[in-house]
């Protein structure tokens, strides 16, 4: 019996290729309308064979097809992107490396450099998509962007939030988690020059509160140490009892170098009260020539962003 198409036809036009239609087969269209009807922005191989009974063999050949007729959009081998109905006559894919990055791993949360650019913390404009996940991944290019997988425990994943991205919503570092991040790891960030006008630009922006809550889940003595220097080195001015509240996470003894040892050694000048080591020259965060920011307030309560 002869196969009846889909009453969809989108006529698309890629480079390189003839004009076809955006029709659907039986089987297609099972597939399509599944993936919209429970709004599914992704599915395996391994989804197509179970929702067609189908092997493998024919499951790759209709993942074939339907990227062909720009139904769905190949991010890597064995995973599918749905370009839904809604995208328009020529199914133009979504190219937004957030929404594409959102269905790589879960869970997920967008941190380090990519949250520190998209809260408006850093005008570097970084080559890769950082993503914080609760695995130990190699980086993935998609779309000719690099996705870098910063592994990090259950026991600290949190302080992130649903946000926007072209109508899809995505997992966000808020600006507390997004600071906290490049202080703790600055290669993720731009590097410690970075985070120097990182920690600047995100003092007006955050709420202490939410900070110390932060750190306080957190449980790093050398987190702490290394912000309190940031803010120190800043001007910022902290109340009493935050300052106070601050010193109370720091242990006792603690003395950590401010950059990499392996790179820059471990001598250096002895920043009070944090037992921060200066072991890298200043000039490598605070460039020749350049002043003194003025002096900063933590608000005590979050901002409407």
């Amino acid at each position: 019996m002869r196969r009846h198409a889909a009453q969809i036809r989108h006529p698309i036009q890629r480079p390189h290729e003839t004009t076809m239609e955006r029709t659907l087969s039986r089987n297609e269209a099972k597939v399509i309308l599944d993936l919209e009807w429970r709004g599914q922005k992704t599915v395996t191989l391994a989804e197509l064979r179970e929702k067609l009974g189908a092997s493998e063999g024919y499951a790759r050949l209709l993942a074939h097809r339907l990227v062909k007729k720009g139904w769905l959009e190949r991010l890597r081998p064995g995973l599918f992107q749905l370009v839904p109905a809604g995208r328009g006559r020529e199914g133009v894919a979504d190219t937004h490396p957030l929404t594409a990055g959102a269905v790589l791993v879960d869970p997920y949360f967008f941190s380090f450099g990519t949250a520190c650019t998209y809260h408006g913390l850093t005008e570097q404009v970084f080559a890769e998509v950082y993503l914080a996940c609760q695995e130990r991944r190699r980086p993935e290019t998609i779309r000719g962007k690099r996705y870098v997988f910063v592994y990090v425990p259950e026991e600290r994943f949190f302080g992130f939030e649903e946000t926007a991205v072209l109508g899809q919503v995505v997992q966000m570092a808020t600006v507390e988690r997004a600071l906290l991040d490049a202080i703790d790891r600055p290669r993720y960030a731009g590097g410690i020059g970075e985070v120097f006008r990182i920690a600047a630009r995100a003092a007006p922006r955050v709420s202490w509160e939410a900070l110390l809550d932060l750190l306080r889940e957190w449980r790093s003595s050398a987190l702490v140490q290394r912000l309190g220097y940031f803010l120190d080195l800043h001007g910022v001015d902290v109340r009493d009892d935050v300052r106070a509240a601050m010193l109370e996470l720091v242990l006792p003894q603690s003395k950590i170098q401010l950059g990499s040892r392996r790179k820059w050694g471990t001598t250096g000048k002895l920043v009070r009260p944090w037992n921060v080591v200066e072991n890298l020259p200043r000039d490598v965060f605070t460039p020749k020539g350049e002043k003194p920011r003025r002096r900063v307030v933590f608000p005590s309560k979050r901002r409407d962003r």
